[in-house]
């Protein structure tokens, strides 16, 4: 049988390594941006923006999944409520990671 702390360590480091993710797509995303020629019409530059807020959301998601984790692991006891916490902010995670990831190439790939 795994354990509690088995199941927090491994989402503790798969929430990691997915927000590491989401920075990159939101690097992508910041540099498309950056490499507008200006004057741009601002309706070029929202979807950049609206795709931008989408993946910062998504990155905070993974930050806060990291933070509950990495404070059920430092508790000296076995926190029930951070334990599901910490398991449904992954699943949260993962729903934003796909959702941005949809969103991402539908806004800048497919018009």
């Amino acid at each position: 049988m795994v354990g509690h702390k088995d199941v927090v360590l491994a989402l503790l480091g798969a929430s990691a390594g997915l927000a590491g993710l989401v920075l990159v797509f939101l690097g992508l995303v910041l540099n498309a941006y950056a490499g507008l020629d200006n004057p741009v019409p601002k309706g070029t530059k929202r979807p950049y923006r609206q795709v931008g807020g989408g993946l910062l959301a998504a990155f905070a998601i993974g930050l806060a999944c990291v933070v509950v984790a990495a404070t059920w692991l430092t508790e000296l006891q076995d926190n029930h409520t951070l334990y599901l916490a910490t398991v449904y902010l992954f699943f949260v995670q993962i729903a934003a990671l796909v959702g941005t990831t949809a969103w991402t190439s539908k806004e800048l790939l497919w018009d």
